[in-house]
């Protein structure tokens, strides 16, 4: 009675079950995947725009109506409107879009929800089951103007083909050129709750991404922070998995909105080769100039292809793609990408037009490739930049054409000493490695600038460029260069190094003579020179006085050249009465640092002349050793195009050898840029000392390891009893030494000390567990003594040794099973368990047959089985005999010796018989 009332009780849930499923399989909406986006309308700061597209398959009911969550405490039901089929019509468009006013300033989370998903999907349980749930959010502020989230311009539902790589791209735009980053989340099924077991597709516990396309284990799944790409390397199981991120705006580096999307791909089994894409690399183009250039798809099955722009910008920018339609014969296409962008295009982010090649094979899923193009768009260079000169006040007047871009913001104005030619193509404003310094802006409507702040004796030079405002941002080209000397009575010529101590030092600084003209005013003209250093600029100190008009050399003593950078400063007095000072000029201040395979110099000076002229610097170099040596020239430096820098790398015939010091120093050679000064003006760094990293490892170290004893184990294995078994803690004991070889002159200052679980002699496969200073090592605590170790010696200079020789042992398992119990629960012999003392011992697997060959008891929880004598559904089973199959994994070296399988029977006692003597 009671097996025909349980039968009936089974047959009426599983029929409750299977009316559920179709309930739900009836009512399902079947949707794929979703976004939800927000713009700002209306002459209220505070009125949104949102639109969620919904993207569904065609096997679904009507499209029902979703809810708006705005996340106030306010939501509203919208109905959606049909956008069309996608994916040679299985997928079906819709769109559901409302307009809410905010309450106020402040975040919201916006949210959007429909029951159910489709069928299927395999990286979430029971997905037709499923609410679907997107969530985004945005900052609404006025502050940030009309503004509007990303659109995400390529739809969300793609196929891809177990075994090849597979990319898509959301084609996200931002219309106020913000910056945008991408990351992966897990879909959800309402707010705060995600769904059911979601896993991502490269989940380690799942089968779905075992290799690349190339071969390579394990295979790959990510997407790109900064491009967008999301990357599947490579599927390797067929079926339909949801993949959900976000895309986060963000404006001046403050967060401003993300947007999520919730997207599906199919994979399917196909012999299909996926075409392939072949675009322009990245560049620019200049607002006025039309950009032309050619996008091209190959097709490897030389199938018939389509090429097609899937982002674009706004519609009165909208650039122009046409196929140039060559096909027959199938397999290669052309397109033609034409843009001629307008000012109001320039922004500071290059944009990024997505293109897509999707194949048409007869017997096959079609397959694509998507590639982005970047293409920055910069505005004009300023046109007719010019200069007036004032030498009275040595005052400059700046004037300049009117922009061409009257949406720019403000006209920027740099400056330097001296000239220097650069031809920027898609550089904008002023890089700083020409030496240029912004000393002005104006607003974009003015076109004139006075610079009076200028030292007299010396040659600047000006460019201008155009800033446009954020959030988009962008600038100009450069504008030509201008330049004008500003003439002075006299002019400091030298700062020159001669001798570089730490008490001895010598410097020799010059001038030139006074203005004849002065001698007219003047009875007696006369100099005082004053010195200063870089860190005390304030305080001068006299070094010559009243020097006269035809003295314009001076020797400095007793310096320290070696750490110390020095200023001079001379004053022009007539009559005993300051006329004029000139500039505060330095030393050429050298620096040296150590690379690994060469030597890093840069060196600088603040002087009134161009040290980045189109003279040469020249670098000298000797071994410090070699005291007596001269020093010898290596090479020289065009300064106007790769700036105070040299790199050392110790070509022939002048070599870089480890363990020796040399010693630099720098002749520079500078110009004022007008005839009536010398040049070219020759100075001298102090010099400085340098040696190579060392970059000579250690040798590696010798290892023993001691072994195990199995004997001993085993002795105590049959000495003990189950309960009296010592807690499994091992310790592997390593001990090394130095390598006494010849050539290892290196000497050690640590250690580390590498770990494989598995039989290895590769370097990849282990983990470094521990460094130390001893010569041993104890890993402590184990529960599996097997495994592998290598040692590594590391010096002072952080260089690492290879491996040492690599020690590896097993563990010496044991198990042993009893052939009777008595499951009576009086505390004695009640369980089967395993006898006396098993030793590393992972998993067990355990069944239990009855006579007939039926399985009555199968578990694989528990290493130490506990089997009370109940069968699967907990009934007792009788006493007598049963026979088993134990399927036991041991922790072993190697995964080939981990599985033993045990076989026997087991004679379930009853009371009686147990207590019989």
């Amino acid at each position: 009675m009671f097996t025909i009332i349980r039968t009936l009780l089974n047959y009426t849930l599983f029929t409750l079950a299977l009316i559920l499923f179709s309930f739900l399989e009836a009512s399902s909406t079947h949707i794929r995947a979703g976004d939800i986006t927000m713009r700002r309308v209306g002459n209220n700061v505070l009125q949104y725009e949102i639109s969620v597209y919904l993207y569904r398959d065609t096997e679904g009911i009507p499209a029902p109506n979703g809810e708006i969550n705005f996340g106030t405490g306010d939501s509203v039901i919208v109905s959606p409107d049909d956008l069309g089929k996608i994916n040679e019509g299985t997928t079906e468009i819709l769109l559901y879009q409302t307009v809410y006013t905010f309450p106020s300033s402040g975040w919201y989370n916006v949210s959007f929800s429909q029951g159910n998903r489709n069928e299927g999907i395999l990286n979430m349980d029971n997905s037709v089951g499923t609410n679907f749930f997107i969530e985004s959010k945005f900052w609404i502020n006025p502050l940030l103007g009309l503004n509007s989230s990303p659109a995400l311009l390529i739809p969300p539902i793609d196929e891809a083909v177990v075994g090849q790589r597979y990319i898509h791209n959301p084609g996200a735009f931002d219309a106020q050129g913000d910056s945008m980053a991408y990351h992966l989340i897990r879909s959800k099924q309402a707010r705060n709750f995600e769904v059911d077991n979601y896993r991502f597709p490269h989940d380690p516990n799942e089968n779905w991404t075992q290799e690349t396309e190339d071969g390579v284990r394990p295979g790959l799944f990510y997407m790109d922070e900064i491009t967008g790409d999301l990357v599947w390397d490579a599927p390797s199981i067929p079926g339909e998995y949801n993949v959900a991120f976000i895309v986060e705006e963000f404006r001046d580096g403050t967060l401003i909105g993300v947007v999520n999307r919730d997207m599906q791909i199919i994979v399917v089994e196909s012999d299909n080769e996926r075409p392939e894409l072949l675009i322009p690399n990245d560049t620019c183009i200049v607002v006025g100039e039309t950009l032309i250039d050619t996008i091209a798809g190959i097709d490897p099955d030389e199938d018939f292809i389509k090429l097609s722009l899937e982002t674009i910008i706004p519609p009165n920018e909208e650039p122009i793609f046409e196929s140039l339609n060559l096909q027959p014969p199938n397999g290669y296409e052309e397109g033609q990408f034409t843009w001629t962008p307008s000012c109001e295009s320039v922004r500071e982010r290059p944009y990024e037009f997505t293109f897509k090649v999707k194949d048409r094979p007869t017997d096959n899923a079609s397959l694509v490739d998507l590639k982005t193009w970047r293409v920055r768009v910069v505005a004009p260079s300023p046109e007719g930049l010019n200069l007036e000169l004032n030498e009275d006040l040595a005052q400059v007047t700046l004037t300049w054409s009117d922009y061409t871009c009257a949406n720019a913001q403000s006209m920027r104005i740099y400056r330097k000493k001296g000239s220097f030619d650069f031809d920027p193509i898609c550089e904008t404003g002023i890089p700083a490695y020409t030496g240029y310094q912004m000393v002005g802006e104006v607003p974009i409507g003015e076109t004139t600038f006075i610079d009076d702040n200028l030292e007299r004796g010396t040659n600047y030079c000006y460019r201008i460029y155009a800033v446009f405002p954020n959030p988009k941002g962008g600038e100009s080209l450069s504008s030509s260069e201008v330049c004008v000397f500003v003439p002075d009575l006299f002019y400091m010529t030298n700062v020159s190094v001669d001798e570089t101590s730490t008490s001895d030092g010598e410097i020799t600084v010059r001038w030139t003579t006074p203005d004849p003209a002065l001698s007219s005013t003047y009875s007696s003209l006369s100099f005082d020179l004053y010195r200063t250093q870089e860190n005390d600029l304030e305080n001068t100190v006299l070094v010559k006085e009243n020097a006269s008009e035809t003295d314009t050399t001076f020797q400095d003593l007793g310096l320290n050249t070696t750490n110390e950078k020095y200023f001079y400063q001379v004053i022009l007095k007539g009559d005993g009465k300051e006329i004029t000072q000139s500039y505060l000029s330095s030393q050429v201040r050298l620096e040296a640092t150590p690379k690994q395979q060469s030597i890093e110099l840069n060196w600088e000076a603040d002087v009134p002349w161009n040290i980045t002229s189109e003279y040469k610097h020249y670098i000298y170099r000797k071994k410090e050793a070699e005291e007596d040596e001269t020093y010898v020239l290596i090479d020289s430096v065009a300064t106007a195009t790769n700036g105070l820098q040299y790199i050392d790398y110790g070509q022939a015939p002048f070599i870089l050898e480890e363990l020796v010091k040399y010693k630099y120093k720098v002749k520079t050679l500078g110009s004022y840029g007008v005839t009536h000064i010398r040049e070219p003006l020759e100075n001298w760094s102090q010099e400085v000392v340098a040696e190579l990293l060392d970059i000579i490892p250690p040798c590696p170290p010798i290892l023993s390891l001691d072994k195990l004893n199995c004997d001993v184990l085993a002795q105590l294995s049959m000495n003990m009893q189950f309960g009296e078994c010592p807690s499994e803690n091992y310790t592997n004991k390593l001990r090394w030494v130095d390598n006494t070889d010849e050539s290892c002159t290196e000497l050690p200052s640590s250690y580390n000390i590498y770990f494989s679980p598995r039989i290895a002699n590769e370097k990849g496969a282990f983990t470094l567990i521990a460094s130390t200073d001893d010569h041993h090592f104890y890993d402590t605590d184990l529960f599996s003594a097997a495994g592998c170790y290598a040692v590594t010696a590391v010096d002072l200079s952080g260089n690492e040794s290879d491996f040492s020789n690599i020690e590896c042992q097993d563990n010496c398992p044991y198990i042993e099973f009893p052939n009777a119990f008595s499951p009576n629960g009086d505390g004695i012999n009640d369980t089967f368990t395993p006898m006396k003392c098993p030793r590393f011992v992972e998993s067990i697997t355990f069944s239990v047959f009855n006579r007939w060959g039926q399985i009555i008891y199968e578990g694989n929880e528990n290493p130490q089985i506990h089997w009370e004598g109940h069968d699967n559904n907990g009934n007792a089973v009788s006493p007598g005999v049963y026979f088993y199959e134990a399927r036991v994994r041991f922790f072993r070296l190697e995964e080939k010796h981990e599985l033993d399988i045990y076989k026997g029977w087991i004679q379930i006692l009853s009371e009686e018989i147990r207590q019989t003597p």
